[in-house]
């Protein structure tokens, strides 16, 4: 567990369910009484107590459901979440017919991702088009990366120190606090993109 204040969200999770199947029972409970009491089968009274205790479970659920697995990181306040960015220089990848930084993997299918292979600090890098960009050129920029909030004048920094060959990662974390640990979120990384910059085309094997 990243946080203990997931525990928040855990409890509100069980809260719910036991809700659940008392709802369940009582409406199961009261239906049997409103039979052997009153020998109906329906009241109004018994049904607006139902609709009432089952739009309370849902009001509940959504919110929950929301919170847990459909909030946009990106539309969250500030104080909600933590963004850091890493800068490092690329590792040129010596081959006999084409030295190059990155390798490019075409996907197939309907909805094809490409996936990346790249080297830091004697490390070897994997990640796809999701969560990342290949960009060369004179510039550093294209309209996905374009989508975070990057330091220009860092970098233009690191084009002229590293002859525009590195890679930018904007990494979004989740803070340890209540209001996130009642989606599971505290702690955990919320986004992860990377800008992968090299100086060309050239400098990138295509694999299909």
């Amino acid at each position: 567990m990243k946080s203990t204040w997931n525990l928040i969200g855990m409890a509100l999770w069980l809260i719910l369910f036991i809700y659940f199947v008392w709802m369940i029972h009582n409406m199961r409970s009261r239906r049997l009484k409103v039979i052997v009491q009153e020998k109906k089968a329906f009241t109004w009274h018994n049904f607006w107590i139902s609709c009432g205790e089952l739009v309370v479970f849902l009001l509940v659920f959504w919110g929950m459901s929301y919170t847990t697995f459909f909030q946009d990181v990106k539309k969250l306040n500030h104080r909600a979440v933590r963004v850091s960015y890493s800068y490092k220089p690329l590792i040129i990848r010596y081959q006999p017919n084409q030295s190059d930084y990155v390798v490019v993997n075409n996907g197939s299918g309907r909805k094809p991702i490409q996936r990346y292979t790249y080297y830091v600090e004697g490390h070897k890098y994997q990640t796809d088009s999701t969560s990342a960009t290949v960009v060369y050129g004179t510039t550093n920029l294209n309209v996905q990366a374009q989508a975070y909030k990057w330091n220009k004048q860092k970098l233009n920094h690191m084009d002229d120190r590293y002859q525009r060959a590195w890679v930018a990662t904007v990494t979004t974390t989740y803070k340890k606090n209540w209001f996130n640990g009642i989606g599971l979120h505290a702690g955990r990384q919320a986004d992860r993109f990377s800008l992968i910059r090299i100086p060309d085309k050239s400098f990138m094997t295509v694999k299909k």
